[in-house]
């Protein structure tokens, strides 16, 4: 693993990654080829089917808010 890699979720299917010197957001499926995703795409997939999700990253403050944003008051 990489050190400019960090995982902000990991979901039943793979991981919702940001590469830092690059910025761009990434979702690496457990088998097949992985994607770049937008910023709202990775908290949308975060939000959905009981997700684990990494709050308070570097380069993932964005992220925090759409993902608090998306997910429902309790």
């Amino acid at each position: 693993m990489s050190a400019d890699r960090s995982v902000h979720a990991t979901t039943a299917d793979g991981e919702i990654c940001r590469y830092d010197r690059a910025g761009k957001w990434f979702f690496e499926p457990r088998e097949g080829k992985r994607r770049p995703i937008t910023v709202a795409e990775a908290a949308q997939l975060a939000t959905m089917n009981g997700a684990t999700v990494a709050l308070n990253l570097p380069g993932g403050k964005l992220f925090d808010a759409l993902v608090h944003r998306a997910r429902p008051v309790q």
